[in-house]
Order: structure tokens, then sequence, then C-alpha cells
């Protein structure tokens, strides 16, 4: 592990493997590295590539903490740190892997012109939906419980948890809505979602691989819900290094 400093965010980092990252891994909205558990390892042993994986500012050890509810356009900053994140660690052309909030991270990165080899997105989003605000909702009515959960991974888990769940659920985000955007995507992007997602619907999967247009693959998933690479992780495994194998150097 290492920590970088990213115009004043100190970013943990994680490494499987030796060299310049081929893959970087971008976590949930209340993720972590840890959350990963044994993915980043087995996509590096099946991949034979190496993997970096980090935590975003406010998310697990790295800093800084958030102070109530990010901004509208947080995924939007957090896109232009990990642009300055691959230069800073001499990152080129890799393939993203994101989870959520971590491939609508991805997808911007893509969008905003970045040279990367592909995406690979776990139940991202490019839109609100209804019934993930209502889900969130739901959360912040339990707020005790996912705190003390969170906890077990997060230095500041209240902090997190608040940011978070503060703009999801927030009036201005209401409007967020980047598919006009993924058209400006040039490498080639699945999109894969659990059909059974507790967050979103197939359509905001569809939807935003139609948006990218012949770069974007939508993959749906039976019988899995939001966290793909925990109920179901040599699946997710093997759709990553079968999109990585498929991909032109």
């Amino acid at each position: 592990m290492s920590l970088v400093d990213v115009s004043g965010n100190g970013l943990v980092c994680s490494t499987w493997g030796d060299g310049r990252a081929d893959i970087v891994m971008l976590h949930d909205g209340l993720g972590s590295i840890a959350q990963w558990r044994d993915v980043p390892g087995a996509i590096h042993n099946a991949t034979g590539r190496t993997v970096l994986a980090y935590d975003r500012a406010g998310h697990g050890t790295s800093t800084p903490v958030p102070t109530g509810p990010w901004p509208v356009d947080w995924l939007h900053q957090e896109a232009e740190l990990l642009a300055e994140l691959l230069d800073l660690r001499a990152v080129d052309r890799p393939l993203l892997v994101g989870h959520s909030d971590g491939g609508s991270i991805a997808l911007l990165t893509a969008a905003g012109g970045r040279s990367l080899r592909g995406v690979v997105t776990l139940a991202a989003h490019a839109y609100v939906e209804e019934v993930c605000v209502e889900r969130i909702r739901s959360m912040r009515a339990e707020a005790e419980g996912w705190v003390a959960r969170l906890g077990r991974v997060h230095d500041e888990p209240a902090a997190v948890f608040e940011a978070w769940s503060g703009v999801w659920t927030s009036e201005a985000f209401r409007a967020w809505d980047v598919r006009p955007d993924l058209h400006a995507i040039e490498c080639p992007s699945m999109i894969v979602q659990g059909l059974d997602d507790e967050y979103g619907t197939p359509e905001q999967a569809w939807s935003t691989a139609a948006a990218i247009g012949d770069n974007g693959t939508c993959v749906l998933l039976p019988g899995l819900g939001h966290l793909l690479h925990h109920e179901a992780p040599e699946r997710i495994v093997q759709i990553v290094r079968g999109f990585e194998r498929s991909l032109p150097m």
C-alpha cells in the first residue's frame, strides 16, 4: 500500500503485481479497497495484469474527511482526480473497472477524452432513478446501523455516509444525467448489471450502453443484485478477464 498526494487529497493505493498498473479499480459510493475483497488479486491472477485499487478521499483511510453532502458535481470532480492519480502513477491506457459510483467515474473519465484500453462498469449509474433514491432514503432512516457496519472499513464512517447519501437524496442531484456525454467514449465499454439490482433498473444499464453507441455493450446478469463482486466474485473475474483479452493492445 502507498499514499499518494493528489491535489491535496491523501489517497491510499494498493497494487497487485509489478510495474505500472494495467487495470484500475474504482469502488462504489460507500466502498473502499477492502470492500473489493479478493477480487483485485483474482483479476491479477486471471489476467496476469498489474491491478491498482485506491480509496477516494473520505473513504477507508484516505483524506480529507467530507463535511456534509458532496457537491452535485462530485463525480466529475472525482474523474478529474482520477486523471491526476493516473498521471502521478504513470498509468498509460488502463482498463478501468468501476462499481456503482466508481463505474460512473470511469464513464466520465472515458467521456472526458482520457486514453483508455476499455471500461467495465458494474452496476454503474448514468442518471438518477427513483428506485435508487428511495433505496438510499431508506438507508438514511437506518443510518446508525449502516454507520456501525461501515466503521469496519472506514476511519470516518458517519461522514462518508452523510456525504454520499446526502447528495444522492438531494433535490439538486435529481437532474444529474450524463448520458448525453457518453457518445464521446471511444474505447470498448462493457456495462454490467444484475437483474435484481436494488439501486437500478435494467433500463439504467441498457440506456447507458445505448448512449455510448457502437462502443457500448450491455450485459444483464440474472439472479444478481447490486453487489455483483460480493455475490458472484468468480463470475465477475471471468467477465473482466474475457473482456480484457478481447481488447487491442
